[in-house]
């Protein structure tokens, strides 16, 4: 820990050149020159990319599981986005709307509220499966619902399970030169997913535009 503080410069640079670049091996060696303190290092750039939406949190997934297998790495994984999307709820509930605002982009945010508050809170595990819109905002979008932490930690326990499992499996298939005729059908079910949910987050956003353009008699 004393590393990082006094190598912050160092790690704003690779910051910048990770968001820009998108170097997995990079990442990977920076993780692993921490030693010991690894996991903790992971865990905490995994929480970041949430509260701040800084960095994409698929390198990470991608990272955990070459660094520290597909058992443990994926345990990581979900645990560190679990306590990412709770500290994300934890804050939208405390320091309320004017806060999240600033650090979500509104459109995404009204988009996640109505989606919770039209199919209630169960919405949660489908956003979990199917990742329309990033979970970060779902989380910060929960906080502002009625919804309680209580109600909300179990949901996300189960709704964070898909994206440490699919990238946990399906990297090390590949890393082990496993990837089989299997895990091409479900590379192409996921990828299939992933491109639905693209093409419904372009509806969606055209259709908000729609509604936000002024009508002329």
């Amino acid at each position: 820990m004393v590393y990082l503080f006094y190598h912050w410069e160092d790690l704003c640079t690779f910051c910048r050149g990770l968001a820009f670049h998108g170097n997995i091996d990079r990442l990977r060696a920076y993780i692993l020159s921490f030693g010991y303190w690894a996991p903790l290092i992971s865990a905490l750039f995994m929480i970041g990319q949430s509260i701040i939406l800084f960095l994409p949190a698929f390198p990470i997934f991608i990272v955990n599981t070459l660094v520290f297998g597909p058992y443990w790495g994926g345990i990581l994984s979900w645990g560190s986005a679990v306590i990412g999307s709770i500290l994300c709820f934890s804050i939208s509930k405390t320091l309320g709307r004017p806060v999240v605002q600033r650090l979500v982009s509104r459109a995404h945010l009204e988009a996640a509220e109505a989606s919770i508050k039209k199919y209630e809170k169960y919405i949660i595990l489908f956003f979990g499966f199917i990742p329309v819109i990033s979970f970060d905002v779902i989380s910060y979008a929960s906080g502002l619902s009625i919804l309680s932490l209580w109600e909300f930690i179990p949901l996300v326990c189960i709704a964070q399970i898909p994206s440490a499992l699919i990238y946990s499996i399906l990297v090390h298939k590949i890393d082990q030169g496993l990837f089989d005729t299997y895990w091409i059908v479900a590379a192409l079910l996921f990828l299939s997913i992933t491109i639905a949910s693209m093409i419904m987050r372009s509806r969606f956003k055209s259709s908000e535009r729609k509604q936000a353009s002024p009508t002329h008699p």
